[in-house]
């Protein structure tokens, strides 16, 4: 029973790995269509955003049904409950690629842009903070998962800047309204996965360790 049970645990970290996968993806994607100004890939990361959808419901029932029918221990417990948090932060995470993708296809409809400022830089880092999340968590890592906290700091650095530059931009008229109001949304939309990453990395910490650090930010930085 308990080694069936275990490849139950299994199949789920499996599925929530490739809801993570799916994410990644849809994240990339949305960006690069921006960057190369390809409207017929946003209007595929839009069209896709169903897949992980699904994804999110299959983990969800699983996940319950596991609870339902398994009655687990504490520790095996623990792991659903974090499965089923972080499955719902991936499906955040991908409806932002798809607000990133629908301004992306907004954005090409106006002349291009000579600075694409900090945003392949954002999104770089935003897709790496989702990747290493889903890692410590595989790995229960909560070393990786603390750093992945403090990287968050640096995307809200970028994201500050994207904006303060295109207030700039405003200013001397080098950019018009609503591309700036596009852009500043895409540069949100990825400081909010950054910090649906955050939330999956404290999750980790909270498995590993069973420390909640969401309101303990000395916990948090280590100070």
């Amino acid at each position: 029973m308990q080694r069936h049970f275990d490849e139950e645990l299994g199949q789920l970290k499996d599925k929530l790995f490739k809801m993570g996968l799916l994410v990644e993806e849809a994240i990339r994607k949305s960006i690069e269509a921006l960057i190369k100004r390809d409207s017929k890939l946003a209007e595929k990361v839009i069209d896709d955003d169903q897949r992980i959808n699904i994804l999110e419901i299959e983990i969800d029932e699983f996940g319950h049904e596991l609870i339902a029918l398994r009655q687990p221990t504490a520790v095996d417990l623990r792991f659903i409950t974090m499965v089923l948090k972080i499955n719902s932060d991936l499906e955040r995470a991908g409806d932002q690629a798809v607000n990133i993708a629908e301004k992306a296809i907004a954005i090409n409809r106006e002349a291009p842009l000579k600075n694409n400022l900090d945003i392949p830089k954002m999104a770089e880092l935003a897709i790496a903070m989702v990747k290493e999340s889903l890692d410590s968590f595989v790995a229960r890592d909560a070393a990786t998962a603390k750093a992945i906290c403090e990287r968050d700091d640096e995307l809200d650095t970028l994201n500050d800047r994207i904006y303060k530059n295109l207030q700039e931009d405003l200013k001397k008229q080098s950019v018009e309204v609503s591309q700036a109001v596009s852009l500043i949304m895409v540069a949100h939309n990825l400081e909010r996965i950054g910090d649906l990453a955050t939330n999956v990395a404290e999750d980790v910490i909270y498995l590993a360790k069973g420390i909640d650090i969401r309101h303990h930010i000395t916990e948090r930085r280590g100070d």
